[in-house]
């Protein structure tokens, strides 16, 4: 019994997508308005075509009401509070119960105003057990579609997440004018690059901790070979530095001071650079 409480108390994702609300309308009516046709929970033997097509027609603009109210209406009016953003799946059973019971309601108002037709209590629960056939189907469907994507999304971002956190290898590969003195190394860890008259620095870390290396190549070569990670930036005659590796930075009167990597060394930004490095900031 306990474990039943705990299974009425897990979260339920309420469905309040209207536009799929809406389509679940009107395939319910649909479907109810040839299971009136086929199963006849009422005696319409002695009716006529028009009058048969005028009773079950009621019948549908009920549930049509009942459901538009309990699926558009009301969530689009409570959109904008908590009611159903701490959803159970015991709210959820009640929430499928109210839907029939006004549906219910509706019936018996209509056949109250037709009047000339004889309505029982069996009608009645002829009629509710065989429009509970699609509206016990179709919206806990719903429902679990809405949970399968949600489950779904929350897996992509997960692996985004993990992506992020371990991004996959990418190789920076800078070609020297001295073809053993050649340097490849993964984007992901690189820090900057310094340009040293006619060599560039190379600064990176990795597990065992900082890096560096001299190549004989130009900074401008070195941009040139990086133009596809748009987080590597020329901020600086004299630097290239890896955005994402950015702790901290502050500012001067010349433009910006970047402290990089976990010893947070000190890189410039000129204020011809400015402007562009701040927009491509924001992006990474």
């Amino acid at each position: 019994m306990a474990k039943w409480f705990e299974f009425l108390k897990k979260p339920y994702p309420f469905n309040d997508d209207l536009k799929q609300n809406t389509k679940l309308i009107f395939v319910t009516s649909l479907i109810l308005f040839l299971l009136f046709f086929i199963f006849q929970p009422f005696d319409i033997k002695a009716l006529n075509n028009h009058e048969k097509y005028s009773l079950i027609g009621g019948l549908i603009v009920v549930i049509f009401l009942g459901l538009s109210i309990n699926l558009l209406l009301i969530p689009a009016l409570l959109a904008d509070t908590r009611f159903f953003k701490k959803w159970t799946v015991l709210l959820e059973i009640l929430w499928n119960l109210w839907i029939v019971f006004t549906i219910a309601t509706g019936y018996f108002v209509y056949f109250q105003l037709i009047g000339d037709f004889s309505f029982s209590f069996y009608i009645l629960i002829k009629v509710l057990i065989i429009s509970a056939v699609p509206v016990s189907i179709l919206i806990p469907y719903n429902r679990n579609r809405l949970l399968r994507i949600h489950l779904q999304s929350a897996l992509e971002l997960n692996r985004y997440l993990e992506e992020k956190a371990n991004p996959a290898p990418k190789v920076l590969h800078l070609q020297s004018d001295y073809e053993k003195d050649d340097l490849s190394v993964d984007v992901n860890e690189l820090l900057y690059i310094r340009s040293a008259n006619n060599y560039i620095e190379v600064f990176w870390q990795d597990r065992k901790g900082v890096h560096s290396r001299m190549v004989r190549c130009t900074l401008n070569s070195a941009e040139e070979a990086a133009k596809e990670y748009p987080f590597i930036f020329r901020c600086h005659r004299a630097f290239i530095v890896n955005i994402t590796k950015i702790k901290r930075l502050e500012g001067n009167s010349q433009g910006y001071l970047l402290y990089v990597g976990e010893e947070e060394h000190a890189i410039s930004v000129s204020r011809k650079y400015m402007l562009q490095f701040k927009e491509l900031f924001y992006k990474v």
